[in-house]
């Protein structure tokens, strides 16, 4: 059977009495697992505190969230936002369209701010719903520090601009290899996007295409960089080779628009 966090195969793992995922001995204690229910863990006497039972390797369920930690997020996946995360995601919209209006010249045109707004988003949603897709709580929170860099950076004479205003926080049991997939989708949803703007551009020399090519591009090399809890940190600590091909398919996108539109590698 394999562990839900590092998919370590066990013939006899361990089975937490909380939320009922099957883990290897380096993370069948609750806090080791991120468990959903880590207060009710925290809540009994530490002497009355039953950790984990042996299972038995012979039938039952895989990795991942036990039966009881999947029933409660079955009813908080696809589609569904709590208010707070709304707020969040309002908050780190907004950042990012100023960003993107200080980069091309702070003009606020509304065809150019659903450009700066749609990258953004994406890349969120698509982080959020794969962990929700494996079965994970998932939700974006503004990061007091990351939303203010990014507000600063959005000043028109602020030379170096960063979009790093939040992430998707995920709660749990999701191996290495899963996690690192999840922080993977959002740069590669990126590359797609801009990739498909860049193609439309060639065909309608779109100064909005190449904008929005040009964008997603970047967004997805800055979010590749491999450390400052970005996801190319993660991505990078889970297959490099990976880490390497997803910047270079950013790299190449962002060229590619530099020759398709004639204006070089810089912004505007």
């Amino acid at each position: 059977m394999e562990c839900g966090i590092c998919g370590r195969e066990e013939e006899i793992p361990f089975k937490c009495r909380y939320c009922k995922g099957y883990f290897c001995s380096e993370h069948r204690l609750p806090p080791n697992h991120n468990c959903l229910f880590i207060n009710d863990f925290m809540r009994q006497p530490e002497k009355d505190r039953e950790f984990v039972e042996y299972v038995s390797g012979m039938g039952g369920g895989g990795g991942g969230l036990g039966e009881r930690a999947a029933n409660v997020v079955k009813n908080t996946v696809m589609l569904r936002f709590s208010k707070t995360e709304i707020a969040h995601l309002a908050i780190g919209m907004t950042l990012v369209a100023a960003v993107g209006m200080s980069i091309f010249g702070f003009r606020f045109q509304p065809e150019y701010v659903a450009i700066f707004v749609s990258a953004f988003l994406l890349h969120e949603l698509a982080h959020k719903f794969l962990a929700q897709f494996y079965r994970a709580w998932a939700e974006f929170r503004v990061i007091f520090f990351g939303a203010i860099v990014t507000a600063v950076s959005a000043l028109p004479f602020f030379p170096f601009k960063f979009i790093m205003p939040g992430a998707v926080f995920i709660s749990g049991s999701v191996s290495e290899r899963r996690n690192g997939k999840i922080s993977l989708v959002g740069p590669l949803t990126n590359v797609a996007l801009g990739a498909g703007m860049l193609l439309a551009f060639m065909l309608s020399d779109s100064r909005l295409l190449e904008v929005g090519a040009r964008f997603n591009a970047w967004i997805a090399i800055f979010n590749l960089i491999p450390f400052m809890g970005l996801d190319g940190q993660k991505i990078f600590a889970w297959n490099k080779l990976v880490w390497v091909l997803a910047l270079a398919a950013s790299a190449l996108l962002y060229i590619a628009v530099g020759f398709a539109s004639g204006r070089g590698l810089g912004f505007p």
